[in-house]
């Protein structure tokens, strides 16, 4: 995976969330970056002027490959879940709006 050229300084929102919190904005790029634990993603969302950083993780990784840079997007953090293999994972919904375009 090529790394981005350019990290965007962004506030992280998907740190100590409760389940219903919720992000709305426009996705603006996708990063890739060499993070702690190896290769890390970020999709970085711009709302009211503010870019937020979204870190990315299976579900969330699974759910934007469809999603156009550009795209308004609404993510809901839905809480914890077991996955298939008894590991505990975070749930997330992304929703978006494939005719909006920045």
């Amino acid at each position: 995976m090529k790394k981005s050229a350019q990290y965007t300084k962004t506030q992280t929102w998907n740190k100590d969330l409760n389940a219903g919190d919720k992000l709305e904005g426009v996705y603006t790029k996708k990063e890739t970056f060499e993070g702690k634990f190896g290769e890390s993603t970020k999709y970085v969302i711009r709302f009211d002027g503010d870019d937020w950083g979204v870190y990315g993780s299976a579900s969330l990784d699974r759910q934007f490959k469809n999603i156009p840079e550009g795209s308004y997007v609404w993510i809901e953090y839905k809480g914890e879940a077991q996955s298939k293999n008894g590991r505990t994972v975070k749930e997330y919904v992304v929703e978006y709006d494939d005719e909006f375009q920045a």
